[in-house]
């Protein structure tokens, strides 16, 4: 069977919010551990409520001392009281490059090698389109966004956007 083909497209978001679980990250972190942390404390439960999208999504991004961090949640809105455990964060919008796939038969392949593995290792070094540059580097504050599209009616994919700029 051929791997899906790899697609980009270009969004746009507008200023957004973001309820879940930061996580400062070096080249040592374990991100297992980091996962079971977020299901032992109550995963994506406490943040449904407030989801203006149900899709598990992660933001990359720089704080500000300068330190990656790894933050697992979901878009929200009128979030009105923040569950323990879990930060709220408002977030510039800005234009995207996604990298994802065609649409996969199970969630398994979507965020196995097939489809994170190759989208993730693609949106390294994708270009950015004509007129745009690439915004994700070390000034910048979000340098990726991983999204998770899990057993939909057309099926499942993996999503990493990648902050682009106008020229």
């Amino acid at each position: 069977m051929d791997e899906p083909k790899i697609i980009t497209y270009q969004l746009h978001l507008e200023d957004f919010t973001f309820l879940g679980n930061p996580n400062i990250i070096d080249q040592n972190s374990d991100f297992g551990a980091i996962w079971d942390g977020f299901f032992q404390k109550g995963g994506y439960g406490p943040i449904l409520p407030y989801a203006v999208d149900k899709s598990p999504t992660n933001i990359w991004f720089h704080d500000e001392e300068g330190r990656d961090v790894y933050f697992q949640g979901l878009f929200v809105k009128n979030v009105g009281h923040v569950p323990e455990g879990y930060t709220l964060m408002d977030f510039p919008g800005g234009d995207y490059l996604a990298v994802t796939t065609e649409w996969m038969e199970t969630n398994e392949e979507a965020v196995g090698p097939a489809g994170n593995g190759r989208c993730n290792g693609y949106a390294e070094h994708v270009p950015a389109p004509e007129g745009y540059v690439r915004a994700d580097g070390p000034g910048s504050l979000i340098y990726e966004i991983e999204k998770e599209y899990a057993n939909t009616p057309q099926g499942s994919r993996y999503e990493v956007w990648v902050p682009i700029q106008k020229v």
